[in-house]
């Protein structure tokens, strides 16, 4: 059983990357399924999903359709190093949306310019998955959220803005790290309300292939972000 001093999702994976550094889990064996990681940890099946989405970020695991998951064979990418304490991360939070705004402004204009029809489905795809995960019984986990961003980057056309989003993870979205803060910012349904109005505009102006709309969208969406959580810490 896992404990409540953070993330269940970081917690679980820490724990599947111990086996796995340890060769509990071999390289090119396949890890438990969703089902019995569930049993074995008690948690819900939307934290196996998030912890697995952050060691296949971290290049640990490799999922195989239809099959399952597998330890990589590979030498593990070195991801950013978050704190786990809650002061720590939300310092590392404010940090890493600074970094944020440095890349995907342009990473959102140049998917204006460049997308493809494909391209601009499967963002508004995962624009909808948010709405869906928002809505779920099983809570706002932020991995559509990622999933929003890394199509973005994707429709940049230029596959270095994919894989810098990648490497960093899923934990770039702030709500996935900071569970614990959820209770100190304004009511889940305004804040909600507040990034999908955010996620709009970045869409419309995308769809539009207008980059400075699309700049100016992302622009306001990361510092409105920046700004909500520079509001939870006084030393900001």
């Amino acid at each position: 059983m896992l404990g409540r001093k953070e993330s269940l999702s970081s917690q679980l994976t820490k724990e599947l990357t111990q086996k796995i550094e340890a060769h509990v889990y071999a390289p090119g064996s396949r890890i438990p399924t969703e089902a019995e990681l569930c049993q074995e940890y008690g948690v819900s099946r939307t934290v196996v999903r998030e912890a697995i989405a952050s060691l296949r970020a971290d290049g640990l695991v490799i999922p195989r359709q239809g099959i399952g998951v597998f330890v990589s064979e590979r030498t593990r990418l070195l991801p950013f190093e978050f704190d786990a304490t809650s002061e720590g991360a939300l310092a590392d939070i404010l940090s890493i949306l600074e970094l944020r705004l440095s890349v995907e402004l342009e990473a959102a204009a140049l998917a204006a310019e460049r997308r493809n029809t494909r391209q601009l489905q499967a963002i508004k795809a995962r624009f909808k998955d948010i709405a869906k995960e928002i809505s779920d019984a099983q809570g706002d986990g932020g991995r559509s959220d990622f999933e929003f961003h890394l199509a973005i980057a994707r429709a940049t056309n230029n596959p270095y803005f994919e894989k810098f989003l990648s490497f960093i993870g899923p934990q770039i979205i702030p709500r996935i790290r900071m569970s614990s803060l959820q209770t100190q910012r304004v009511s889940d349904q305004e804040y909600h309300a507040t990034l999908q109005k955010e996620h709009v505009a970045i869409v419309e102006a995308i769809a539009d292939r207008d980059p400075n709309a699309a700049r100016d969208a992302m622009r306001a969406h990361l510092s409105g972000s920046l700004e909500r959580y520079r509001a939870q810490n006084p030393r900001s």
